[in-house]
């Protein structure tokens, strides 16, 4: 399963990689819109998604499925969770494809910031809870030494921060004025 994940990751490396490159061709606009989508896409898989499957599934599905070892009360909070964060995920997507494409500052600085608690919370995650098969000292990396999964987060991150990278170009849009009227 790693292997699998593995080529994923690499898969999306790629395309990062060549939409990077074409940036020229298409447009640096649209690039970092599309890199920030594709960071945003690969993390929401990643996490609000793969919750989601993890709490509706139980051990027999999924070993880490928490239907049936949890309580009803705390399964809907990890349900709760998982539609928010993919929820976030789908506005700030909207967000890249709008009004950072035109160039807006607003929208960049939400999405730096929008990166900056991404990176933030997974760093916290992979140090102290699991590292997903990094092979890290500490708690996390001892509970994770047999888990799987970082090789998309650091894809996702990296196109993210490309997105973001590729955008400090982008000229910020003219403020419209009204026609003058005649008299």
């Amino acid at each position: 399963m790693n292997t699998i994940i593995t080529v994923w990751a690499g898969g999306w490396l790629v395309v990062t990689a060549g939409l990077t490159v074409a940036a020229g061709r298409i447009g640096v606009a649209r690039t970092a819109a599309w890199l920030v989508v594709l960071g945003l896409f690969l993390l929401a898989l990643e996490e609000p998604v793969l919750t989601l499957w993890l709490a509706s599934t139980g051990p027999r599905g999924d070993r880490d499925g928490m239907a049936g070892l949890v309580t009803p009360m705390a399964r809907a909070h990890v349900l709760d969770a998982a539609v928010f964060g993919l929820t976030a995920a789908v506005l700030l997507g909207r967000l890249a494809l709008t009004a950072f494409r035109r160039g807006h500052r607003w929208a960049h600085r939400i999405l730096r910031w929008g990166l900056a608690v991404a990176v933030a919370t997974e760093a916290a995650t992979v140090l102290f809870v699991s590292s997903r098969g990094l092979p890290l000292p500490g708690p996390g990396g001892t509970a994770g030494r047999a888990g799987l999964g970082w090789q998309p987060i650091a894809v996702g991150l990296l196109a993210w921060a490309l997105g973001l990278w590729v955008a400090r170009t982008v000229p910020a849009p003219q403020p419209r004025t009204a026609p003058k009227r005649e008299e």
